[in-house]
């Protein structure tokens, strides 16, 4: 197989170290990769295997409008094929799934007529299936991005789970100027309260080296939660179940 010019590369969501065997390959014969930032944990691995990271973050000013950001890093590492072979970019979870820069450089490369090589790995939204144990063939799944979902007023069922990724962003279109900021969840609850009753549990889910973290909080007391989200959090909303029948009395 031709060298491609482009490898999308990704590791594990909520284990640095669960990274296939194959991308290991790849990092080992090649050599380099371009990073937006690496757990320290992967990151001393790489090291040990003599693989030079390039951490390209500093790309993402604080209040930098995201979309820009993206494109910018984006059109980067196209340039960078110019003079590399291949840019190996190695992102979390897997590279064309809620990952705006690897879907723009899967699509404008191949406009390009770049050779573009994706490896997977575990993806936010497989970690949330397997950590709550969601059973998926039987009940089915709806998966929205928070902001788009109100933005878009796209429909959504109460009677199918949902997952609802990247709440503790929530309407942040930009870099946030310092940290610790938190998301208004107030028109994410209000937009979920015309489908759900108020008391519904929301799931509030943190993926971290540590593992998965699940936390509850009724529907209606959404926006008071906003202080547990982290940048990468989630939501998960079961299914409305029907009220079963009391029975008539004797």
């Amino acid at each position: 197989m031709a060298t491609p010019h482009l490898v999308l590369a990704g590791y594990g969501i909520s284990g640095a170290l669960q990274i296939s065997v194959e991308a290991q390959r790849i990092l080992a014969r090649y050599g380099a990769a371009y990073t937006l930032g690496l757990p320290a944990n992967l990151a001393a691995f790489l090291k040990s295997q003599r693989v030079k990271v390039t951490d390209i973050t500093s790309r993402i000013a604080p209040g930098t409008d995201y979309a820009e950001s993206y494109l910018d890093i984006a059109n980067f590492l196209i340039g960078r094929t110019e003079h590399e072979r291949p840019v190996v970019f190695l992102s979390p979870g897997h590279p064309l799934m809620f990952n705006a820069i690897g879907r723009y450089l899967a699509m404008e490369g191949r406009r390009l007529e770049l050779g573009v090589q994706v490896v997977p790995a575990v993806s936010p939204l497989e970690t949330i299936i397997g950590g709550i144990g969601l059973d998926v063939s039987t009940f089915g799944l709806q998966v929205f991005d928070a902001t788009r979902l109100v933005a878009r007023r796209m429909p959504i069922s109460a009677l199918v789970p949902a997952v609802i990724m990247h709440a503790g962003a929530f309407g942040m279109t930009a870099a946030p100027a310092a940290e610790g900021t938190t998301p208004d969840l107030a028109p994410l609850a209000n937009y979920l309260s015309m489908s759900y009753p108020a008391d519904h549990a929301v799931s509030v889910i943190n993926i971290s080296e540590r593992g998965l973290g699940v936390a509850s909080v009724a529907l209606a007391a959404l926006p008071g939660a906003a202080a547990q989200l982290q940048p990468g959090s989630h939501l998960f909303l079961d299914l409305v179940r029907p009220q079963q029948p009391m029975g008539n009395p004797a």
